[in-house]
């Protein structure tokens, strides 16, 4: 008798939630930012790997056992990492982004007050505030009314540059404003 038929072919539920916990720990520590990347986040990627390298021993055995859903079911984990291996702007940027999204809401009143308590030059107001990171790659958060943190250095304006000159914008390795949080806030992955 095959063992198909002594155990119901059903798919494996553990790894969508073991998928999920680690997204969201991804999320989570780029949320804190008061974590050394990319130590924190490679625990969690070496702990993605592990559980991966489970789901694919055990699809190949429910494959092997004659049980394709179940066999499909754990594949789904070991693909998810491998998808994130080969192209980690993919999962990552949605860490990044929702990360983001999640330190600002955080904090947004104490940047909104910080915003409105700054004098009226007549010039567009700017303000960036260091999020943290690891060396040469940290996180800023800019509130530019001006919205130039977005444009090409070469359509930037002087008087915007020379506002920038004493700032985390001004970092000689550049910037890339990776979220538009709204309002003129926009967080910037910093080169420095």
């Amino acid at each position: 008798m095959a063992i198909a038929t002594l155990s119901p072919d059903r798919p494996a539920i553990w790894p969508v939630p073991a998928a999920a916990v680690l997204f969201a720990g991804l999320v989570l520590v780029d949320t804190a930012l008061e974590w050394e990347p990319p130590f924190d986040a490679l625990a969690l990627l070496a702990l993605w790997c592990g559980a991966a390298m489970a789901a694919a021993r055990q699809a190949v055995r429910a494959r092997r056992d004659g049980l394709p859903r179940r066999a499909v079911s754990l594949a789904l984990l070991p693909l998810a990492f491998l998808v994130t291996v080969v192209q980690p702007r993919l999962v990552m940027g949605g860490v990044q982004s929702l990360g983001d999204h999640l330190h600002f809401a955080k904090g947004r009143p104490s940047y909104l007050a910080q915003v409105r308590a700054l004098a009226d030059t007549g010039e567009p107001k700017l303000l960036v505030w260091g999020w943290g990171g690891f060396i040469v790659a940290s996180t800023s958060l800019v509130y530019d009314e001006s919205d130039e943190v977005t444009l090409p250095p070469e359509r930037q304006s002087a008087s915007w540059k020379a506002r920038t000159e004493h700032t985390d914008l001004a970092c000689p390795y550049g910037y890339r404003a990776r979220t538009t949080l709204g309002g003129h806030f926009y967080a910037v992955g910093v080169g420095c």
